[in-house]
């Protein structure tokens, strides 16, 4: 059903065309309902070794994808790509590097984290894209090297958020870069700090 990207009552529907009738079916459509949500529960658990296969896929048929992943106690705990329109990018407008992982985590209780640019048209672009599952000096050392070892240059400047992991991280693996804070996350906590004072 869900390489086709067909619905439980769609796949219903077509074995019975498919069969000759309803009464050739074994099972009725709640039970296709059923199945697929079981499914999708049963995936749930090997999301990540089927989000890790998808990468070895596309590592073994796009020329230029890169990947690289971490495995703590036997889940998946940081995992970095990058592909080949993302290199590109990369060497083209990889003067400046923004990366923020400002995103909640997800249901898989990794925090997302992209690695982006800006071109010639004001456009965001994107260099690469990593999961952690914590945001500690680690996770980021970690997915910073990662980064480093797909494109094989330090950017000029970095820009970041103020976490504190991410500021120890930056200086550790970008040794030839400047690492400057992005005025965007400062403007927004200017006014809770201001307001402290006044």
């Amino acid at each position: 059903m869900s390489l086709n990207r067909i619905g439980p009552m769609r796949a219903y529907r077509c074995l019975v065309a498919l069969k000759g009738g309803h009464h050739n079916v074994n099972g009725t459509p709640v039970d296709f309902k059923n199945f697929s949500h079981q499914l999708r529960i049963f995936i749930g658990e090997r999301d990540a070794q089927v989000f890790l296969e998808r990468l070895r896929e596309r590592f073994d048929n796009l020329p230029n994808f890169y990947f690289d992943y971490t495995v703590s106690n036997g889940k998946l705990s940081s995992v970095f790509w990058a592909d080949e329109i993302s290199k590109l990018n990369y060497k083209a407008f990889g003067d400046v590097l923004a990366f923020d992982a400002t995103y909640n985590t997800n249901r898989y209780k990794m925090v997302f984290v992209p690695f982006t640019g800006v071109d010639h048209h004001f456009q965001c672009v994107t260099f690469g894209a990593g999961l952690i599952s914590t945001e500690s000096i680690e996770s980021y050392v970690w997915l910073l090297k990662a980064f480093l070892k797909a494109h094989g240059t330090q950017p000029i400047l970095v820009l970041s958020d103020q976490d504190p992991s991410m500021l120890q991280a930056v200086p550790m693996v970008f040794t030839e870069s400047r690492h400057r804070l992005c005025m965007w996350h400062i403007m927004k906590k200017l006014p809770s700090k201001v307001s402290l004072i006044c």
